[in-house]
């Protein structure tokens, strides 16, 4: 895919082409259906890979922030979890500090697939991300990251 021109963002919808939710939506339409493709090795897709994600790089610590952190209510994280752990990807174990809670750990065969899976996704964002030149990817990502920090810190009361 090449670069897009002038007279292509001009076809636009008129009056939507300056609208930040519409525009959000699109790329996000566009991301999601080319990362299902590149999450389909794992269990519940995108949110199985979030999950693993979360698990091997150990960002939360236990199930239920986990859950928190990636927005999954409460039960469907335990159907989630259940799905990972019968997969061979994550495990639960308990909690030294609370017995009561358990941490989810990726397994050997989680980190081999969340590998894999990171390079099929960033060839899939490449396609999405065509457009811009790459130091301008590079640039998107970090105001991305500085609005999500931003929003995330504003919700927490930080």
């Amino acid at each position: 895919m090449g670069r897009v021109t002038g007279s292509e963002i001009g076809a636009l919808p008129q009056g939507l082409d300056d609208n930040l939710g519409w525009l959000l939506g699109q790329v996000c339409r566009a991301h999601g259906s080319v990362l299902e493709r590149a999450v389909s090795d794992i269990p519940h897709g995108l949110r199985g890979f979030q999950a693993l994600c979360g698990a091997v790089h150990g960002s939360a610590r236990n199930q239920a922030q986990l859950g928190r952190q990636l927005d999954i209510d409460r039960t469907v994280m335990v159907y989630l979890v259940d799905d990972l752990v019968a997969a061979g990807l994550v495990e639960r174990a308990v909690d030294p500090d609370d017995r009561r809670n358990k941490l989810i750990q990726g397994t050997e065969a989680g980190r081999k697939l969340l590998e894999t899976t990171k390079a099929a996704i960033m060839e899939a964002e490449a396609e999405v991300l065509a457009p811009l030149p790459g130091k301008d990817q590079d640039r998107f990502r970090e105001m991305l990251r500085a609005v999500v920090a931003h929003n995330l810190l504003a919700v927490s009361g930080g």
